[in-house]
């Protein structure tokens, strides 16, 4: 049996009887995040701002502050999304998990600002990397008049979608390789140092991105099925749990693991 298919096997059994307090707790993740998003969308609206793209323009310079409102509420509600890696962790490892643990890193003020750095440094490496091997943004800069064009079955078309399907694939691929382990190494162990967790990370994830990549190729067809949305209430916590639990066996195998 392939490492994969064990893990996944692991997963599965893992999931009997926490499968609802999962989905419960991406749940309250998800309804916080598109409550920011409904009220900045209503905020703007109200405004008379309908693109914030161009938020800098001159006739739009009261709109920075409120968009800088909204990304801090986001930021600050971050550590939701660890609490649901920590319910996969502790299903993971224990066998059970507690809805409300999807709030356990907003417990102490220490523990929460902690959270929101090792978050903030994640989106910071991510962001700016994605940044500089944005191909579709350089391509469309180097070539204004060739790329972007209008819909259509022209070569045109053709390369300027192939160039963005690839920026995604790279942006997929940034996440894999700067945050997705460290924030697996934090869900199991919230005692780790943010440095240690964010940039010691780092050479973990590169020995061990191959093992990523074969595991998440291998829910590919589940990752498929996503596309009906409702399959996602199975598949999300299915993926977490599976993330997880390789993660936690290939940092013991490191030496550098933890447990919840």
């Amino acid at each position: 049996m392939s490492t994969e298919k064990l893990v996944k096997q692991q997963a599965r059994a893992a999931l009997r009887g926490n499968l609802s307090q999962l989905i419960a707790g991406a749940g309250v993740a998800a309804a916080v995040f598109l409550l920011w998003e409904f009220i900045e969308y209503f905020a703007l609206n109200e405004l008379g701002v309908q693109d914030t793209e161009n938020i800098l323009q001159s006739d739009q310079w009261f709109v920075v502050p409120v968009v800088v409102v909204f990304m801090a509420l986001v930021l600050f509600s971050t550590p939701l999304l660890n609490g649901f890696l920590r319910m996969a962790a502790s299903t993971a490892v224990r066998g059970k998990c507690d809805s409300l643990d999807v709030f356990y890193f907003f417990k102490t003020p220490m523990l929460f600002f902690k959270t929101v750095i090792i978050n903030m440094l994640l989106m910071l490496l991510v962001t700016l990397s994605s940044a500089a091997l944005n191909l579709s943004g350089w391509l469309s800069w180097a070539f204004p008049d060739y790329f972007g064009a209008s819909p259509g079955l022209t070569a045109e078309f053709m390369l300027t979608a192939l160039a963005t399907v690839l920026t995604v694939l790279i942006r997929v691929m940034l996440y894999m390789l700067l945050a997705h382990y460290p924030l697996m190494r934090y869900a199991l162990d919230e005692n780790i140092g943010a440095g240690a967790c964010v940039f010691g990370t780092l050479g973990f994830s590169l020995r061990r991105f191959g093992k990523l990549f074969k595991l998440a190729l291998s829910f590919a067809g589940w990752f498929a099925l996503c596309f009906f949305v409702v399959p996602v209430l199975y598949v999300l916590p299915y993926f977490a749990v599976a993330a997880v639990n390789s993660a936690r066996w290939l940092l013991q195998m490191d030496g550098i693991g933890g447990e919840v």
